[in-house]
């Protein structure tokens, strides 16, 4: 879909910039009476992000905001301070404990520039080989990195007991059906009976600390 933005003075009408695009966008303004504080308003969905990454927002976004609205714990989280890319070219190697997703703080030209406070990494190599069930519960777990002061936390998958009760201490890596947390019969963590034995895709798996 092609998109036009167009700027005018208010006052004459004169146009003063026109852009035409077919993606997302991120527009900073400043206004006199607030300082000249920057101020955002943040569209970008899917799109390019450097050589290897990509954008996800469009795709992560809604996942995040749905966690939020039904998971309490996660009440804190704003979405629309994250910045959800993608690492499209990235394989194993040697590394003997490689990561599937991480968050971390965005640096503070990130910050200022586009407005996003975090930055949300997934590497596609292991996205693209989990359901949908395993993708909304490693958002969740990255998700629970964010604590009520803004601030990261580290954790290692077992501290999440409700997780671990809930969908096997193997959820992210199975190839068996794991539940929904998002599904309308999935409620409470504590009301769930504890998964079975489930079996590991790859053996060296984890989930950033």
């Amino acid at each position: 879909m092609k998109r036009k933005l167009i700027i005018l003075d208010k006052d004459t009408g004169e146009e003063l910039e026109r852009v035409e695009f077919t993606g997302g966008y991120n527009i900073a303004v400043t206004n006199i009476h607030d300082g000249e504080n920057l101020r955002f308003i943040r569209k970008l969905d899917n799109s390019k992000y450097g050589s290897r990454h990509w954008i996800k927002n469009y795709t992560y976004r809604s996942i995040a905001d749905k966690l939020v609205e039904k998971f309490k714990e996660l009440e804190h989280v704003r979405p629309k301070s994250i910045l959800f890319i993608e690492d499209m070219e990235w394989e194993p190697g040697t590394s003997k404990q490689p990561w599937m997703a991480k968050i971390k703080k965005a640096n503070k030209e990130l910050q200022y520039m586009l407005g996003y406070e975090y930055v949300l990494e997934t590497r596609n190599y292991y996205i693209e080989r989990m359901s949908t069930s395993q993708i909304i519960g490693i958002l969740y777990h990255e998700l629970r990195h964010i604590d009520k002061d803004g601030d990261l936390i580290n954790h290692d998958i077992e501290d999440w007991g409700n997780m671990v009760a809930a969908l096997g201490k193997d959820w992210a890596t199975t190839k068996e059906a794991i539940q929904n947390i998002l599904d309308d019969d999935f409620e409470y963590w504590n009301d769930l009976r504890k998964a079975g034995r489930q079996i590991n895709m790859f053996e060296t798996l984890r989930l950033a600390k």
